[in-house]
């Protein structure tokens, strides 16, 4: 293959401008189809200070409002196979109400760029993709590990969808016009 035609991932930079230190990144994506339009579902996912209420592992300290590209987003991540620390995103691209990236970590070790696309469904349905792409020399480490992360990140949208259907569930349904 020549120069020209090589799609070699270490030569292409993101909307960062970052360039990945491994070739292909090890990436992590989990799909939960969630009962209620994207605006609802959009709204639990930026509300921070309640995924204590929901989430398993993690919990934020920021308020709805505080959802901009470049806000530091502090939290705690406990549960799981891990001791409970302390963690810091930074929000890195929002187009509300169908995306938010955040990234947390450090490329001296390990990056984790986070996004949730939410795509509405023709049945008024939410396709709800939770996805980590992970950077760093350490990045490669997490190889191993990707089906058990997988397997967390459903859990993940499994509380989501939980949390968003039944905050949907108890909304009067529309009367008649």
């Amino acid at each position: 293959m020549n120069a020209e035609t090589d799609t070699d991932h270490t030569d292409r930079t993101d909307h960062t401008g970052r360039k990945p230190i491994v070739k292909e990144a090890p990436v992590v994506t989990a799909v939960t189809r969630i009962s209620a339009p994207v605006e609802e579902v959009w709204r639990v996912v930026v509300a921070f200070d309640q995924y204590s209420q929901w989430h398993p592992v993690l919990s934020l300290d920021a308020k709805p409002e505080q959802v901009v590209v470049g806000a530091e987003v502090p939290g705690r991540v406990s549960g799981g196979d891990t001791d409970e620390r302390d963690v810091t995103m930074r929000i890195v691209d929002v187009e509300a109400p169908h995306r938010l990236v955040w990234e947390g970590g450090s490329l001296d070790a390990i990056l984790g760029r986070h996004s949730f696309v939410l795509t509405p469904q023709s049945d008024g349905t939410t396709e709800f993709t939770d996805s980590e792409e992970f950077f760093g020399p350490a990045a490669a480490e997490l190889i191993p590990t990707l089906d058990q992360l997988t397997e967390e990140y459903s859990r993940n949208g499994a509380a989501l969808q939980a949390r968003v259907e039944g905050l949907v569930d108890f909304r009067p349904a529309p009367g008649p016009p």
